[in-house]
């Protein structure tokens, strides 16, 4: 211990005290001894006083001896508990001999357990963490060596998250000490990885179809790969695998055969000791066109929704054969041509104006049977409820009945809670028309009640019937080009199951992921060679609400639109695709994230990792059967601390409060003597 003054003191101020002490010297002489007390009590004050004015400061040191402990990490990552061997309950139970162990050696431990993070242990471990980060591990000791004697880390040596442990470990001064848990051959696993094929196909052209196909454990063998159309086999191959994260790609070559949105199957053959068979198949869509599309036309008397019909069939892939009607018996073009020809679509454009005679219905349902074709009914201004009588059997229709109550205009919206259009132009309600047909939905509707667009399925026909003579005023409307586009392109993709309005689909490499996968999304149209400037963007959607979008970039090398994006938590999602500057979405698409298995893909001890740890630390490596070893290496350890400590006058509270209680007795005293 030693004193030290903090404010040094000047001749004057030092001869100053020096007199001040005589003259309390010679004063308190001359007092008599009653007064003596309070005059005592004015020279501690005074000495107090003079204390603060120095500021001595104390110096000391102190000395003890602190216990260090051992910092236990037991693994309670997912992969622990799918060892055969030991299993979780053996390791629960060996985990309390090895801590009953420590407490019968009287050694000081803590123990935690880790996954993604590090925390207290206080129950049993449950292979509830998703993943392993054994980087933690080494954080943790780095922040706490100065308590700690050294770290026994009890894992199989499985890191599927953050950095490099071994270079983590590496700033470690303390011994590790590894106890290794499992077997050195890994579970078995094969998965497909992705599906690499074109979205949108011709039929009849041959697509290729790449399948990358990846296994993990030990495999040496060959499995077979198929390809099915439902539940029917396309195509399949063998292919060989390795396991240790090899991969392998399967390819196919087949001619679609439908049309529409086809989904097909691809399916590798299980093992027996496979730990995971949800992952050996995948289902992937292709849109499935036509080249050409023939289109007939019938013009009962051209109107102003003629041109724009005829404008907007417009198309490379599309045919129109327009028959006008010019006579009572005859059209623009023979009308044996339309007899003989077969139709993908029949579009009725303000026709007929006068009901169809019976045998020219009959006719004409032989021929949609026979040709499967679909029908449209575009409502004109010469028409109503009885110019349609033959056509609504075969539109799907109940038989119209005329209203006395049809308006000039009436205003209409879409009957889609999607869809949210302003401004919408009102329209002319010409027929009134119902659904006689169970499977049927009005896709709009005037504000009556009554459908103004509706779509009728009968068999594997379909139908479209517009309720309005004025289709042009969405054409030329402002702002209502979005509505003609909804009503008139999409029911031509829906009547001919072409895509023909975009000629864009996209789709992701797989149908289900794991939370965290990266999901690839790829979008193909028909002619990658003509000039194509479009942009799309990509929002993920859950409950209606979008979590977030990506604008999709095209891959002039690959000639298709691609982009990626990390899988949020599980649930059912969907995904919709906007084209910029247009506010509908051109497909709405569903896909499913499970929960995380990423521990699944690496089950096997890792006795490397932990050696080297372990090496590299001043430590040992045992596996878990031999934990009991340990105790001839690790004791109880502690360390002598030294802590220098100083006391500064000034900051004293004692001082403080001694000096305060000093004037506080001395006024009492003086009260009661009558002094003051």
């Amino acid at each position: 211990m030693n004193l030290k003054l903090l404010e040094a003191l000047d001749l004057m101020t030092s001869i100053l005290i020096l007199f001040s002490i005589f003259i309390f010297i010679f004063l308190y002489k001359s007092y008599k001894n009653e007064y003596r007390t309070f005059f005592s009590f004015r020279i501690i004050l005074l000495f107090f006083l003079i204390l603060f004015l120095f500021n001595p400061a104390i110096n000391y040191s102190t000395e003890k001896q602190k216990i260090l402990k051992w910092a236990l990490f037991f693994d309670n990552s997912a992969s622990m508990k799918y060892h055969k061997s030991p299993s979780l309950s053996s390791i629960n139970l060996g985990a309390q001999e090895l801590i009953n162990r420590f407490k019968k050696e009287k050694i000081s431990f803590d123990s935690y357990l880790f996954d993604s993070n590090v925390v207290p242990l206080k129950k049993e471990l449950n292979g509830n963490g998703e993943t392993t980060n054994i980087g933690n591990v080494a954080e943790f000791i780095l922040e706490n060596q100065n308590q700690l004697a050294g770290a026994v880390l009890i894992s199989d040596g499985i890191s599927t998250e953050g950095a490099s442990p071994l270079k983590l470990f590496l700033d470690t001064k303390l011994p590790v000490y590894s106890l290794g848990v499992g077997s050195k051959n890994s579970l078995i696993d094969i998965f497909i990885n992705s599906i690499d094929a074109p979205t949108v196909a011709i039929k009849n052209e041959r697509i290729n179809v790449s399948v990358d196909i990846q296994s993990i454990g030990k495999i040496n063998d060959q499995f077979s790969v198929s390809l099915y159309d439902g539940s029917k086999l396309i195509a399949s191959k063998y292919v060989k695998l390795y396991g240790r994260g090899s991969s392998v790609k399967a390819n196919f070559q087949y001619q679609p055969k439908s049309l529409g949105r086809q989904t097909y199957k691809i399916q590798v053959s299980s093992i027996e000791d496979e730990v995971n068979i949800i992952n050996n198949k995948q289902n992937f869509d292709l849109l499935i066109l036509k080249d050409k599309y023939k289109i007939a036309l019938l013009t009962g008397s051209p109107n102003k929704n003629t041109s724009i019909i005829n404008k907007s069939l417009k198309n490379n892939r599309i045919e129109v054969d327009h028959y006008i009607k010019i006579s009572k018996s005859k059209f623009s073009k023979p009308i044996k041509l339309f007899w003989e020809s077969s139709y993908d679509l029949i579009i009725f454009d303000n026709y007929p104006i006068e009901p169809l005679s019976t045998s020219f219905i009959r006719i004409l349902a032989k021929k949609i049977l026979s040709h499967q074709s679909a029908l449209m009914l575009v409502a004109g201004p010469n028409q109503n409820n009885d110019s349609i009588v033959g056509l609504s059997t075969l539109l799907g229709l109940e038989h119209p009945l005329e209203s006395e109550n049809i308006n000039d205009v009436s205003y209409w919206d879409f009957n889609d809670s999607k869809t949210n259009m302003k401004d919408l132009p009102p329209l002319s309600q010409i027929l009134n028309i119902n659904s006689s047909q169970e499977q049927s939905s009005s896709i709009a509707i005037f504000e009556s009640g009554w459908p103004l667009l509706m779509r009728n399925t009968i068999g594997k026909i379909r139908t479209v019937t517009f309720a309005a003579s004025d289709l042009n005023k969405l054409f030329f409307y402002k702002d209502g080009y979005q509505a003609f586009s909804k009503i008139f392109f999409d029911s031509i993709d829906w009547l001919i199951k072409s895509g023909v309005s975009s000629e864009n689909f996209f789709r992701l490499n797989r149908d289900y992921y794991q939370q965290g996968e990266l999901a690839f999304i790829a979008g193909s149209k028909i002619a990658p060679e003509a000039k194509d400037t479009s942009k799309f963007s990509l929002s993920v959607i859950k409950n209606d609400k979008v979590l977030f979008s990506k604008e999709i970039e095209f891959n002039v090398e690959s000639k298709r639109w691609e982009s990626e994006f990390r899988t949020p938590s599980p649930g059912k999602y969907f995904f919709q695709i906007n084209r910029v500057g247009n506010g509908q979405p051109i497909q709405n698409t569903p896909f499913t994230i499970l929960e995380s298995k990423v521990e699944l893909n690496q089950v096997y001890l890792n006795e490397k990792l932990l050696s080297d740890i372990s090496l590299t630390n001043s430590g040992s490596y045992f596996n878990w059967g031999e934990r009991d070893r340990i105790f001839d290496f690790i004791s109880e350890k502690g360390k002598r601390e030294i802590k220098a400590n100083i006391i500064k006058i000034k900051d004293s509270i004692i001082l403080l409060s001694l000096i305060i209680i000093t004037l506080c007795i001395e006024w009492i005293m003086r009260k009661k003597k009558g002094l003051i």
